[in-house]
Parts: structure tokens; C-alpha cells; sequence
């Protein structure tokens, strides 16, 4: 019987065999290639090579610390993301209806997961410290701030759950700079802010619920200076009106505002989590929310809580200063400045940990697009880090109020942070690269390719990688070793 065999010529330009470059070619001329969708990154061996190296030195450091894995599914139901997250991250949900008839979304972030996983498996009141890593989700408009990014990238984080006391707080931020410290990236700071600092301060105004929210969610605006713009939607909203709303219309938006409650809980939007009320009734609920809502603010107070607020966010720098500038804010401002010890006392605690008093500013105008944090928020960065893109390496704080707001009867104190793993990796002063060297035995030289296989997985079982050398392979990279070459 005649053998036959096809000889496959090598096309120089593209490594892609000629003879089924020429047959896939005329196979798909009618379409259209298919690429990445906009925002989305695929990563090569070198990329995942580092990323791995990462993941394992941070784990060891994580770990040394007591900190134990978790997962969580990257599917969830969209209620746990839209429970106190925010305007900003809901936003940017991939979300869709399952064909369970779930309402449900990639994960944007672990924190939320991995505290309702935490919670339900608690045992006892002693710390829980867990650490986890894996992809996650956020869509960005290309006009949006964020539109440049990628829209799956991989987090790395830890969450502390349990300790109230600032030495916790302490003990996450000099966790997360120890973590730069093992990838050697130089240079290495944070910013903290206090949400809790600014909610104590706006407290001493008298102010509703409702306007202290407006005034918080403002906060990045005000920073940069917006207050007219700030004060405009304020007048808008019928925060600042030279006329006092009198009873008869509070009542009125009571009413509708009940109206309005009602709705949303008979219509089955809270879901499942929201059956979780305690002693009190639907009823009780409805009209507790609805006279904080409909409560109204003196104009003045309201204008002097707007005034402090855009002093008190442009404060950013060295932490003694800024702390020293914060109090003559709030003084002068009618405010005891005393509260400004819990930011304080979380400066003090990192610095018992390790971390140095110059690796540390304050930035009372730092706002977060995640609204549960009641605390501390930070944000790490490093002076080598690209300036132009102004993208941190990761951050995190204080979220007290999560449990409660997942459906649980009681709050539970909590912290953590994360890194965007794929910003640290790229700034990261390590030369990896996919491996050791690769042996490739030749079937010409030992006389048939059973005996090069036989040869490669002898090389590989001492450790060493080795692959059998095909012909025409077209192998020519510098990291590349003949196994006859070796010696």
C-alpha cells in the first residue's frame, strides 16, 4: 500500500500552516472576524505567569496574618449588589434574568458575598478573617470617567469581620501595604478618609435623613470645588427655600410617600432577603421611612452644613496637618472637634503596626461609589504608579451597617480592602516571565517520536518542562532548548 502524505509549508509571516491558511481562508471569506468585545483584555502566558507569582506571594502574607480563603459564586442574585451599594456600581451591573427567572448579575465586587457567606457560618463571636481572589464585572460607558477600563479585571482582598475597634482598621491598612512591600513595588502609600467623621459632623446640624444623604452623595463634587453647582440642586430639591414647609404638606408627602412604600413591598421588589423585619411590622416600617423622608430641614442649618462640608472635603495631605486643618474646620464651624479622633485613632493604630507616618495622607473629600462604608475608607497607591491614569492599586474601610442591610436583625462590625490585582501586577518591579526553560526533544534524533515522547516525560518527571519537537514547528524563541543541546 502507497503511503500518502501531506507536506504542510510553513507561512513565514504568520506561522499559520500555508495549505490551511489558504483552505480556512476561502472557508470564511464571508464573515467577519470575531474580536474582543470593547474593554476586555485576554492575557498571555507572561501576564498570567506574574499574576500567579502575585497571588501566591500575597496569599503567604494574607495567611501569616491567620486570613483563610473563600469563594463565592460568580452569579448572584442582583438584590445582594443593589442592597446599599449605590448609584454608582448598580449602575454597572451585568445583570439579566436567569431562565430560573432569577434577576441576577456578575459579581462587581466579593465584599457583599462574602459577608452573607461569613455570617450564615459563623459559630461563635471571635474575629473571622478571610481572604479571597477572583474576577470580577463592571460595564463602563465609553464617555464614562471609568470608560477607559477594563471591564473584568481580577480582585485580590481580605475581609476582617467582627472587631470594632480602630486597631482593626490599623491592622488592614498595614496588610494591604504589606502586600506591595513582598511584590517589591517601591513607594507605596495610602489616603484615608472617615465617612463616619463626616456623618458625626453633619449630625450636629439637625438635618433629616434625607438631606445629610444629599449632602454625602455630593461629596466628589464638592471636592472639586462644585459647591454653587452643589447649592443649585440643593435649592432644587427645596433643601435651601426662604418659606418653611408647613405641617399640612409634610403630612401630604407622608402620605404619598407611603403610597409609594406600599407599592414596592406588595410588587415583591425587596425580594427575599427583605422578609427579615424582627418585631416590627410592614406597617411600622412604611411609616418610619416615610416621616424620615418627608422630614423637614432649616434652611440655614442646611446652609451652614453645606458651607463646612465643602471646607472640610478640600482638606488633603500629610496626616498630622490635615488632622490639625479638620479640627480648625469644625471648630469654627459650630462642631465639637473632638470626633475627629476616630480618624485619629485609625492613624495611630497603623502606625503600632508598622506602617510609617509618611506612607500615610488624609483626603476628607475621598468618596467611594459603594455607599455602605460607615467608617474609615482608604485607597493605596504608589508614587511609581503611571499618573496619567490616576488608578489606584486598590482600597477599602469600614461597612458596619452591611449585615442590616442584607436582612439580618443586627449590624455587624466589618472591614476589608482589595487590590485591583491587574494594576499591581503591571507597576510590579518582578521579572517573571512563563517559565523555565523548555526542552524539545526530536524524534530525528532519537528515531521515532514513541522514543521522544518516552524522553520528554522523563525530562518531566524530574521537574524540567519538555515537549516533543513536531516538524516544522517553527519554535524560535530565545527561552526554547533542543534536548540534544543541553547536555
Amino acid at each position: 500500500m502507497t503511503e500518502t502524505r501531506l507536506e504542510l509549508i510553513t507561512d513565514p509571516r504568520n506561522h499559520v500552516p500555508s495549505t490551511i491558511h489558504n483552505y480556512l481562508t476561502k472557508m470564511t471569506s464571508n464573515y467577519e472576524p470575531i474580536r474582543r468585545l470593547p474593554n476586555m483584555q485576554d492575557a498571555g502566558p507572561s501576564e498570567l505567569a506574574q499574576r500567579d507569582n502575585a497571588i501566591t506571594k500575597l496569599r503567604s502574607v494574607f495567611g501569616l496574618r491567620g486570613y483563610d480563603r473563600a469563594e463565592t459564586p460568580i452569579l448572584e442574585q442582583t438584590e445582594l449588589y443593589l442592597r446599599k451599594s449605590g448609584g454608582t456600581l448598580s449602575s454597572r451591573l451585568y445583570g439579566f434574568t436567569e431562565p430560573g427567572g432569577y434577576e441576577v448579575s456578575l459579581r462587581p465586587e466579593f465584599t457583599a458575598a462574602i459577608l452573607r457567606q461569613t455570617i450564615d457560618d459563623m459559630t461563635d463571636s471571635n474575629a473571622v478573617r478571610i481572604m479571597y481572589d477572583g474576577p470580577v464585572f463592571r460595564y463602563a460607558r465609553p464617555e464614562d470617567e471609568d470608560g477607559i477600563k477594563t471591564r473584568q479585571f481580577t480582585q485580590l482582598g481580605a475581609e476582617l469581620i467582627g472587631p470594632s475597634s480602630p486597631d482593626a482598621d490599623g491592622e488592614i491598612i498595614a496588610m494591604s501595604l504589606e502586600g506591595l512591600n513582598s511584590l517589591e513595588i517601591a513607594d507605596t502609600r495610602v489616603v484615608v478618609g472617615h465617612v463616619g467623621v463626616i456623618a458625626k459632623a453633619l449630625g450636629a446640624f439637625d438635618l433629616s435623613e434625607r438631606a445629610k444623604l444629599f449632602l454625602i452623595n455630593n461629596i466628589s463634587e464638592l471636592k472639586k470645588g462644585g459647591t454653587d453647582s452643589v447649592f443649585e440642586k440643593a435649592e432644587t430639591l427645596g433643601f435651601v427655600t426662604n418659606t418653611a414647609i408647613g405641617e399640612a404638606q409634610a403630612s401630604s408627602d407622608r402620605t404619598q410617600i407611603e403610597e409609594k412604600i406600599d407599592r414596592v413591598l406588595s410588587n415583591g421588589i425587596v425580594g427575599p432577603f427583605g422578609q427579615n423585619i424582627g418585631q416590627r411590622t410592614v406597617e411600622d416600617i412604611v411609616a418610619r421611612l416615610s416621616k424620615k423622608l418627608s422630614e423637614t430641614d432649616d434652611p440655614d442649618n442646611f446652609k451652614k452644613a453645606l458651607q463646612m462640608l465643602s471646607a472640610i472635603t478640600q482638606i488633603n495631605g500629610a496626616a498630622n496637618k490635615a488632622l490639625e486643618n479638620a479640627e480648625k474646620v469644625l471648630s469654627e464651624s459650630g462642631v465639637d472637634p473632638a470626633i475627629i479622633s476616630s480618624c485619629s485613632d485609625v492613624i495611630s493604630s497603623a502606625q503600632v503596626e508598622g506602617v510609617q507616618i509618611e506612607q500615610i495622607n488624609i483626603d476628607f473629600g475621598l468618596a467611594r461609589g459603594i455607599t455602605y462604608y460607615t467608617g474609615m475608607i482608604f485607597d493605596i497607591y504608589s508614587n511609581d504608579n503611571n499618573s496619567e491614569s490616576h488608578q489606584t492599586l486598590g482600597g477599602g474601610g469600614r461597612y458596619d451597617g452591611l449585615t442590616r442591610a442584607l436582612g439580618y436583625d443586627y449590624d455587624f462590625p466589618s472591614l476589608g480592602f482589595a487590590y485591583n490585582l491587574d494594576a499591581l501586577v503591571a507597576c510590579q518591579r518582578l521579572n517573571t516571565n512563563s517559565g523555565s526553560s523548555t526542552y524539545f526533544v526530536s524524534p530525528k534524533n532519537y528515531g521515532s517520536v514513541q522514543a521522544a515522547v518516552s524522553k520528554a516525560r522523563k525530562l518531566r518527571s524530574s521537574g524540567k518542562r519538555a515537549a516533543v519537537e513536531y516538524k516544522n514547528n517553527g519554535a524560535t524563541s530565545s527561552s526554547v532548548q533542543s534536548e540534544g543541546e543541553s547536555g
